[in-house]
């Protein structure tokens, strides 16, 4: 077991070491002794990838369905793209696990997964989601259906600018003026949501 190695990977360092020894410790080795070991932690840190992914993807998806969301979400966070995370390839090499268990996925991603619940109780649900973020953020962004599409915006106008038009009932609506004329319009529970709503439906409608 190397705790050190693993406080560098996840930029923290615990304030309770017993904590991370949990996160990176297989049921096997404590079998016998009935002391703690991973189980417990992976759970919630299961729990809190699949909310930290699922949170991103709402964000970077308005156009997408509940459906296609969690087709999403799946796709990043199963067990084998989780596996091939560097981080969590160089976590599992952290841990201390029995020599007859053989290393697949699961046992990468339980350890990575137990890594992030060890986070959060020790430094807080913040802690937890901004690892999360630093290690699967890229695969969520780089997903086949993600645009940026305000980027684009800025891409194709040189002068433009987005205006609040009504804000009424917890909705914001939004256009998006260039050139002195409306090119599109959007609305989002929030004046962020509003203007990527706004951005996308501009873009489309230059095709």
């Amino acid at each position: 077991m190397n705790i050190e190695r693993a406080e560098e990977i996840t930029g923290y360092v615990f304030k309770d070491k017993s904590v991370i020894k949990a996160a990176l410790t297989h049921p096997s080795v404590t079998a016998l002794t009935g002391a703690p070991n991973y189980d417990r932690l992976e759970f919630l840190g299961d729990s809190i990838l699949g909310a930290v992914v699922s949170e991103r993807l709402y964000s970077l998806y308005p156009g997408s369905d509940a459906g296609e969301l969690t087709n999403m979400r799946k796709a990043i966070v199963s067990k084998q793209p989780i596996a091939k995370l560097k981080a969590a390839l160089e976590l599992h090499k952290c841990s201390d696990c029995a020599k007859n268990i053989p290393l697949n996925d699961k046992r990468i991603c339980d350890i990575y997964e137990s890594v992030i619940g060890a986070l959060c109780i020790d430094g807080g649900i913040e802690t937890a989601r901004g690892f999360v973020l630093k290690t699967v953020g890229e695969a969520v962004k780089s997903h086949p259906g993600y645009r940026d599409y305000k980027s684009e915006v800025n891409e194709r106008f040189s002068d433009y600018r987005y205006c609040v038009v009504r804000e009424a009932d917890g909705v914001v609506e939004v256009e998006l003026v260039a050139g002195g004329r409306t090119v599109a319009s959007g609305t989002g529970a929030s004046k962020k949501q509003a203007e990527i709503n706004c951005a996308k439906n501009a873009i489309e409608g230059l095709k």
